[in-house]
């Protein structure tokens, strides 16, 4: 397949051995196969030697390249039959030591997204936590794509929405969104407002982004939903009616320092998209 020019060189995939692992490195061989980009696996051995006693937020513990195990280099050799058998370029899979977040954290400094997938909604949750997603969506320095945690389908963006709140995370995920963006078939730009704001006629945030869509070759249509519940439900309310194969957003768009709970949106997408979620912060 020829490269994109405008596409993803670098992806990473969280490929740990649980059940979400086969998704997960699909989805990356997909994206791979389409932008002609390497793809490196990162494995977490949380009881591995070499864990520095720092905490996660702080990033102050180094990988541990030696402590392979027979489970995880067999998971490596594995995952290069799956590359060589997509005809995809493959990186190694890098193994560190201690906690999921700072892992997939790091692996981010090195590639132009990274894949993840939606925790389960099971009693003792996964490896991967949501407060762990959430730790990686705050910190990587790139794009992150979630898979949810029930699907079962291949990765395509035939039909995008993007949730628009006129944020900097937003529109930095929007940019960040442009290699799936080029080759999407149909994109639609909404924008949540409340009731005050439509009042007010404070509601014209979208012309912008919809002309700088424009002239990146992406053609969207535009509409304004006045909220009638939370942020959270409405956009999920969309996300099952409007059936997007992608749903675009920024995490924690409308946060500040002296509002931090304001991110629940962002968590509640996160427990519950029903379909997968390119977000940046």
């Amino acid at each position: 397949m020829n490269a994109d020019a405008g596409g993803w060189r670098s992806i990473a995939v969280h490929v740990d051995p649980d059940t979400a692992g086969e998704q997960r490195i699909d989805a990356a061989l997909l994206l791979a196969r389409r932008f002609d980009a390497r793809v490196m696996g990162v494995s977490v051995n949380a009881h591995a030697p070499g864990i520095e006693a720092r905490t996660v937020q702080s990033l102050r513990w180094r990988a541990s390249m030696d402590t392979w195990s027979v489970d995880h280099a067999a998971m490596r050799d594995r995952f290069r039959v799956r590359c060589d058998a997509a005809g995809v370029r493959c990186g190694d899979v890098a193994l560190y030591a201690g906690q999921p977040s700072a892992a997939l954290v790091l692996a981010s400094h090195a590639a132009d997204l990274l894949v993840v997938m939606q925790p389960a909604a099971r009693l003792h949750g996964g490896p991967l936590t949501v407060d762990d997603l959430e730790v990686v969506l705050r910190l990587a320095a790139r794009p992150v794509l979630i898979l949810p945690s029930t699907w079962n389908e291949p990765l395509h963006a035939q039909r995008v929405l993007i949730g628009w709140d006129g944020s900097g995370a937003c529109a930095r995920a929007v940019a960040d969104a442009l290699p799936l963006l080029r080759h999407a078939g149909e994109v639609q730009v909404v924008q949540l407002i409340c009731r005050e704001a439509a009042r007010a006629g404070l509601a014209d945030w979208w012309p912008p982004v919809r002309d700088w869509l424009r002239r990146q070759g992406v053609t969207a249509e535009s509409r304004s939903v006045t909220l009638a519940t939370r942020p959270e439900h409405q956009l999920r309310r969309l996300a099952e009616l409007l059936e997007p194969t992608l749903l675009v957003m920024g995490a924690y768009g409308q946060e500040t320092w002296r509002a931090p709970w304001i991110g629940r949106t962002t968590r509640f997408m996160l427990e519950t998209s029903p379909v997968p979620l390119l977000v940046s912060h």
